[in-house]
C-alpha cells in the first residue's frame, strides 16, 4: 500500500497532463527575418511546433507576406508546412480573431 501512495505521483503526472493539453488548442506566432531584422513572413500555427533541420514544421492557419508585396492567406482547416528562412522567431499568440469569429471549422 505505502509503495502504490510513493508512485501515485508519478502515475497520475502524465494523465493531468495530455487531459490538460487535449481539447485545448494553443497558437503561436512565427516571425521569419533576414539577416538586417526585416521581416520576410509572419505565421500563425495551431497545435504542436516540431523543430526539424530546415525550421519548424506547423499547421498553418495563416501566413502574411513581407514587403515588398503584402499579402495575407488564410488557411481556415490548417495547412501542414515547413517553415524555413534565415531566422525564425515564435512565441504563443492568442487565437487569431476571425478564427474566433467563424470562418475556421473550430470557430463554429
Amino acid at each position: 500500500m505505502k509503495l502504490l501512495r510513493l508512485f501515485w505521483p508519478f502515475v497520475a503526472l502524465p494523465i493531468v497532463t495530455v487531459c490538460e493539453s487535449y481539447g485545448h488548442r494553443h497558437y503561436t506566432h512565427l516571425q521569419v527575418t533576414n539577416p538586417r531584422g526585416e521581416v520576410i513572413a509572419d505565421w500563425v500555427a495551431t497545435g504542436h511546433v516540431s523543430h526539424v533541420d530546415e525550421g519548424y514544421r506547423i499547421t498553418a492557419l495563416e501566413r502574411t507576406d513581407g514587403p515588398p508585396s503584402h499579402g495575407t492567406v488564410r488557411f481556415p482547416d490548417g495547412w501542414r508546412v515547413t517553415v524555413v528562412g534565415p531566422y525564425i522567431h515564435r512565441w504563443r499568440c492568442e487565437k487569431p480573431t476571425w478564427f474566433e469569429i467563424g470562418e475556421g471549422t473550430e470557430g463554429k
